[in-house]
This record gives structure tokens, C-alpha cells and sequence, in this order.
């Protein structure tokens, strides 16, 4: 076996280890997207942390970069007894429904101010909190006409 290919086989490995054993800070809310995705049957392209966050290419989510729709579930008072945790803080069954109370609670909002509330955007597969993400305009009348 060739030096490289160890060294190679080495650095995946170790990686791997990492994953598996480091709680990096993004993977803190994990059970919190868990929960959003499940609710609302969000496809994977929408269930991820830029449903709430703006993140850069480095950057994990955090409280101190929320787009306007975690800001919104932020401030709702049902999400209260979640708010405030730390990265490492386990959420309990009472915490995780009280985000999922705070995303109900909203659902009538349009937090990004782009023409569909919140819930519309989460039943299209859309971003709530990112106004150039906005549902195509046939899809939202007729999920319109439908709840009529």
C-alpha cells in the first residue's frame, strides 16, 4: 500500500471519529429540525438550518443569525421555555413542542414579507423567512382554493 493511500485512509478515518464524537454546535438543534421536518413534511432541500438561520459558508447556526422567520418563532411566547439554551443544552419533549408551537402559532404570518404566510411557504416547500424563495404563483392559488 502506497504512503499516500494510508495517509489518505488515515485523515478519513479520523474525520470520520470527529463526526461521530464531537457535538459541534450545529448539530445542538438537530432534534428541534427533526421535529419541523416531521410536522410539516418538509422535502431535504427546505428541511435544513437555513429554514431559520442565514448562514455563511463557514458559519453555524446560531440565535445571533436568524432570518425573519426564526426570528418570528423566537419571539412567539410559546417557544419561551426553549429560548435562551445553550449549544450544548438537551431539549426536553416540553421544549421541542414549544418550538413546534411557536411554528404553528406563526403560521399566518408572512415573516419575510414576500406574499405567502408561513405555513403556505412550509406546505409548498418554500423558505418562510427568504423573500427571493418565494412559492410559484399558480402553486400558491391553487393551495389557496383548496383550503377554501
Amino acid at each position: 500500500m502506497s504512503k499516500s493511500l494510508v495517509r489518505f485512509a488515515l485523515v478519513l478515518t479520523v474525520g470520520a471519529l470527529l463526526v461521530f464524537f464531537i457535538d459541534f454546535p450545529s448539530q445542538a438543534q438537530k432534534k428541534f429540525m427533526e421535529k419541523v421536518r416531521r410536522q410539516y413534511l418538509l422535502v431535504p432541500e427546505i428541511g435544513k438550518c437555513i429554514l431559520c438561520h442565514k448562514l455563511g459558508e463557514k458559519e453555524d447556526p446560531t440565535k445571533d443569525n436568524l432570518n425573519a422567520f426564526g426570528k418570528d418563532i423566537q419571539g412567539d411566547e410559546a417557544f419561551k421555555p426553549a429560548s435562551g439554551k445553550s449549544a450544548e443544552h438537551k431539549f426536553t419533549d416540553a421544549e421541542l413542542a414549544a418550538l413546534l408551537k411557536a411554528v404553528e402559532n406563526i403560521g399566518a404570518k408572512d415573516s419575510d414579507g414576500d406574499g405567502a404566510t408561513n405555513k403556505e411557504e412550509l406546505d409548498l416547500g418554500t423558505f418562510p423567512g427568504d423573500a427571493a424563495h418565494k412559492p410559484v404563483a399558480k402553486r400558491l392559488e391553487d393551495l389557496r382554493k383548496k383550503a377554501k
